[in-house]
């Protein structure tokens, strides 16, 4: 009787050996408490017909590490008069608005020297020919006739241009007897603007140019040989600007009044521009 509890008693350990076994025949996972580095996995194995169970680590979430933020960056400055370091103030204080305002005039001022500098490098290179006032005179017959405009009226443009100075420059960088821009000197294809004979040419098809565009108008047509075409369009007549109005006055006085020319012996007598019916341009020195 003895014997058989016995049995019974090894029977039923046996059973529940075997119940725990199969809870724990799949991977078991004991995770660790808060604040350990890593957590642990129980697996089980065969090895020669036995079970072996086994804690495996798993390694602890990394956490994301937050980008570093850009340091921004503060400009600093020596001031002389309170012996210091300062910080540059913003760009939307008065004070920096004053300083782009001044740093752009001496920018336009360094551009307008260099126009003017690379001009008389050109006119150094021009092979040193200062044109005589005849060979002035000659060249502004030969394109006045060319072009059909009143050579009267390109002498007084000359004149006040640039006193009959065929290596006359402007502080803008002008250039040449009738003041031909850079760029207008470029569209007009001028390969020397210091030549008397390709300044004058080039300088009377742009004069032929606005006397057609404004009807014959001479006041308009050098007012916007001096100020622009825009200028013109913008004011709906000759800008009021002093030194348009002056120009404008100037060589109107010389044209309309006779006046001497210097030496290259202009005619004296008025021309009158006019326009016919059919758009064709008259010049005339008599009523």
């Amino acid at each position: 009787m003895r014997k058989r509890m016995q049995i019974a008693s090894i029977l039923t350990a046996g059973t529940a050996l075997a119940t725990s076994l199969a809870l724990f025949s799949s991977p078991v996972r004991a995770w660790a408490a808060e604040g350990d580095r890593a957590s642990e996995v129980i697996t089980t194995t065969e090895e020669h017909g036995r079970k072996v169970y086994v804690n495996e680590s798993i390694p602890a979430p990394t956490r994301a590490t937050p980008a570093p933020q850009p340091k921004r960056t503060t400009w600093m400055y020596w001031s002389t008069r309170e012996n210091r370091w300062k910080p540059v103030p913003s760009a939307n204080t008065p004070s920096m608005q004053a300083a782009r305002s001044a740093a752009a005039e001496i920018g336009q001022f360094v551009h307008e020297s260099s126009k003017s500098a690379n001009a008389r490098i050109m006119a150094a290179n021009s092979r040193g020919h200062q044109a005589t006032p005849e060979e002035v005179d000659a060249a502004i017959v030969m394109a006045a006739a060319r072009h059909n405009v009143d050579p009267n009226l390109v002498r007084a443009v000359v004149k006040v241009e640039s006193n009959y100075n065929s290596h006359a420059i402007s502080n803008k960088g002008a250039m040449g007897l009738m003041q031909l821009m850079p760029s207008t000197a470029k569209m007009l294809k001028v390969k020397n603007p210091f030549d008397a004979q390709q300044n004058v040419d080039a300088g009377v098809r742009h004069l032929k140019s606005l006397l057609e565009s404004y009807g014959g108008d001479v006041k308009l047509t050098l007012a916007a040989y001096n100020a622009g075409e825009g200028a013109v369009a913008r004011s709906a007549g000759v800008p009021r600007i002093a030194e348009t109005q002056d120009y404008v006055r100037r060589i109107t006085n010389l044209y309309y009044g006779g006046s001497d020319f210097g030496s290259s012996g202009a005619s004296r007598d008025p021309v009158h521009v006019q326009r016919d019916a059919r758009g064709m341009l008259y010049i005339s020195n008599t009523d």
